[in-house]
C-alpha cells in the first residue's frame, strides 16, 4: 500500500506545476514589455481570429493573414485575442505582420478544468479583449437554464467593469420555472432579454442594445449563441448545432474565438462553449461584494469580516435573510459554490 506522505507529495507537485502552467500562460505576453503601447498614429486592425501562428486581422477594410512580428517567440493564439486592437507592417516581402499591440481594457479568460488532455487541465485560456457589453446566452430548454454558471459569468464581468444582459434564447419554449429563474436577476437590475431564432422574436431588441458596441456572447454550447449572430450579421455562415439527445449537452461547434462586424461600429465576439470559467484570481473574502443582494444588508452582521458561510445563522443577516425568502436561495447556493472553489484552491 502507498505511503500517504508520498501520495500527498505527489497531488502537491502536480498541483503546483498546474498552477505554474496557468500562471504561465497568463504571463506570456509580459515577456515583450515593448510590445505593447498605450497609443499610435499608425494604422490600425481589429484581430477577427488567432491561429497558431497567425491571426486573420481586419486592415483597411479588408481580411489579411499576419504573423507576430520577430523576436516575438510564442504561439501567436497565446499573445493575441479577437477584439484587440493591432499596428501592421510589411515587410521586403509584403508580408504583413504585427508590430504592436494596443493597451488594452480588459481581457477575459477561462481555466480549462474540463479537458480531455490531462496536461491541459488548469491552462488559463484568454477568449476576447477590449468588450464593451457580454451578452450571457442561456436557453430555456436543450440546455437546460442552470443560475450557477450566470452567477460565475456575472462575476467575472463585474470585476472587469464589463456591462452585461442576460438574453433567454429558445424563448418561445419557456416555463414559469425559467421566468421565476429570471426575475431573481431582474430583481438585482440585471437586464434581462427574451429572444427565438426560431420565430425572429427579441433580435431587433437585441440588436438596441449592442448597437454601437463591441459585444460578446458568452454561455454554454447549443444555446444558440451562433444561430443568434447569424441573425445579427444577416447571414448564415456561422456553423450552429443542436443538442446531443443523449447528455441534453450542446455540441461544440465554435472551436475558437470568432469577431463579426454586423453594423457600423458593431461587433460580436462569438465565443465556443464554456463550461468552466476562471475564478482563482478572486480572494474569499472579495466575493460577497459582487452579490448586490448582500450589499444592502453588509453591516449588520454580528461579525465585520462574516462571509456569510459557516457561521451560525443568528450571527449572519444574510443567511437570515435566504431563510426569509429575501436573498434567492440559489444565488446564496451560487455564492457557496464559488466561495468553497476558491477556498480549495487556497489550499
Amino acid at each position: 500500500m502507498p505511503h500517504y506522505n508520498r501520495y500527498k507529495s505527489t497531488y502537491t507537485k502536480r498541483h503546483i506545476e498546474e498552477k505554474k502552467k496557468a500562471k504561465s500562460n497568463t504571463n506570456t505576453i509580459n515577456q515583450y514589455e515593448d510590445f505593447i503601447i498605450k497609443n499610435t498614429n499608425e494604422s490600425t486592425g481589429i484581430v477577427i481570429e488567432t491561429k497558431y501562428s497567425e491571426a486573420i486581422i481586419l486592415f483597411d477594410n479588408e481580411l489579411i493573414k499576419a504573423h507576430l512580428r520577430k523576436g516575438i517567440n510564442a504561439p501567436c493564439n497565446k499573445i493575441i485575442f479577437p477584439g484587440d486592437v493591432v499596428t501592421i507592417k510589411q515587410n521586403k516581402l509584403n508580408e504583413y505582420y504585427i508590430e504592436n499591440l494596443i493597451e488594452r481594457k480588459n481581457l477575459l479568460s477561462r481555466i480549462k478544468k474540463d479537458s480531455s488532455k490531462k496536461d491541459d487541465i488548469g491552462i488559463r485560456n484568454n477568449i476576447a479583449a477590449n468588450v464593451d457589453i457580454a451578452v450571457i446566452v442561456v436557453s430555456a430548454k436543450e440546455p437546460p437554464l442552470h443560475q450557477k454558471l450566470i452567477d460565475r459569468y456575472l462575476l467575472i464581468l463585474q470585476e472587469n467593469h464589463i456591462d452585461c444582459v442576460i438574453c433567454l434564447n429558445k424563448a418561445d419554449l419557456k416555463t414559469n420555472e425559467e421566468e421565476k429563474i429570471l426575475d431573481v436577476y431582474r430583481k438585482i437590475k440585471v437586464p434581462v432579454i427574451e429572444t427565438s431564432t426560431i420565430n425572429c422574436t427579441g433580435i431587433e431588441e437585441l440588436k438596441s442594445i449592442l448597437r454601437g458596441k463591441q459585444a460578446i456572447f458568452l454561455g454554454h454550447s447549443g444555446v444558440g449563441k451562433s444561430s443568434l449572430t447569424n441573425l445579427l450579421i444577416g447571414i448564415e455562415k456561422v456553423k450552429t448545432s443542436h443538442t446531443s439527445k443523449k447528455s441534453l449537452k450542446g455540441r461544440h461547434t465554435t472551436t475558437s474565438s470568432r469577431y463579426y462586424i454586423w453594423d457600423k461600429n458593431s461587433s460580436i465576439i462569438d465565443t465556443p462553449g464554456i463550461r468552466s470559467l476562471d475564478v482563482s484570481n478572486f480572494n474569499k473574502n472579495e466575493i460577497k461584494e459582487y452579490f448586490q443582494e448582500f450589499k444592502s444588508l453588509e453591516g449588520n452582521c454580528k461579525y465585520s469580516n462574516c462571509l456569510h458561510y459557516k457561521e451560525k445563522i443568528e450571527d449572519c443577516i444574510v443567511k437570515q435573510a435566504v431563510q426569509k425568502g429575501i436573498i434567492s436561495k440559489a444565488r446564496y447556493d451560487s455564492y457557496i459554490r464559488i466561495l468553497e472553489d476558491i477556498i480549495k484552491d487556497e489550499k
